[in-house]
């Protein structure tokens, strides 16, 4: 059996954070890297570097992992580059030139994480097996008094509090242009003071049909691979 070692995961059980992904959040993104085996990662945003822990944890050690953000971020081993600026600037050449196998978006500022998001799609380094993660595309729930989450800035809208807009709209803008999306969101009755809010993911992938070839039927004729008698 694998010994997982998840010691970097930190925060308290309520994980009432304003900043980085939740322990939860980063446990669902540390089991997509495991499972998807993937190695080269894009993150846009992370100057505290709680994430970029996650990432390269999970990561095999032949992995990549690359930071970009505007503040100055510390790369934390060799396989970490860090890049100090604003996305929208970014060209393959600062990611290897190599497809990316995901990237993980939490800058907040739309125009530009769309410009990186187009200009890499372009050349190539974003292709149709990358992986986009977003954080922060839930509603934090409306409800006052003790258990009611901080409201430092976001606003009402239906269904609860909107901590963060512009990943929310790039979600439904790369659903219109043809990407499925997995949202990992709560309901507002999940929530109390053990579990105050849920910032939330939304992982998105291209879609594509499994070949599932053919096989021949019980009568000599073609069936579908599973679809055939069972009993």
């Amino acid at each position: 059996m694998v010994a997982y070692d998840l010691t970097h995961l930190t925060q308290p059980d309520h994980q009432l954070v304003a900043g980085p992904v939740q322990d939860d959040e980063a446990l669902f993104l540390y089991a997509l890297i495991r499972c998807m085996r993937l190695r080269r990662i894009l993150e846009i945003g992370g100057a505290d570097s709680y994430g970029a822990r996650n990432f390269l944890k999970a990561m095999e050690p032949d992995g990549m992992l690359y930071t970009v953000d505007v503040r100055h971020t510390l790369a934390l081993q060799s396989n970490h580059t860090t890049i100090i600026g604003s996305c929208e600037a970014l060209t393959s050449r600062d990611v290897g030139g190599v497809p990316l196998d995901l990237v993980f978006f939490d800058f907040h500022v739309y125009a530009a994480q769309m410009t990186l998001f187009r200009n890499l799609s372009a050349e190539g380094v974003i292709d149709r097996n990358t992986v986009l993660a977003l954080h922060d595309t839930n509603l934090h729930p409306p409800a006052d008094g003790p258990d009611a989450p901080p409201r430092q800035w976001g606003s009402a809208v239906e269904g609860g509090w909107m901590h963060q807009a512009v990943e929310r709209q790039m979600v439904n803008t790369l659903r219109d242009e043809g990407y499925d999306a997995l949202m990992l969101h709560t309901t507002p009755d999940r929530h109390d003071s053990r579990l105050p809010l849920r910032h939330g993911l939304t992982i998105l992938t291209l879609p594509r049909r499994l070949d599932i070839g053919e096989t021949a039927g019980p009568s000599g004729g073609s069936t579908p691979t599973g679809t055939g008698p069972t009993g």
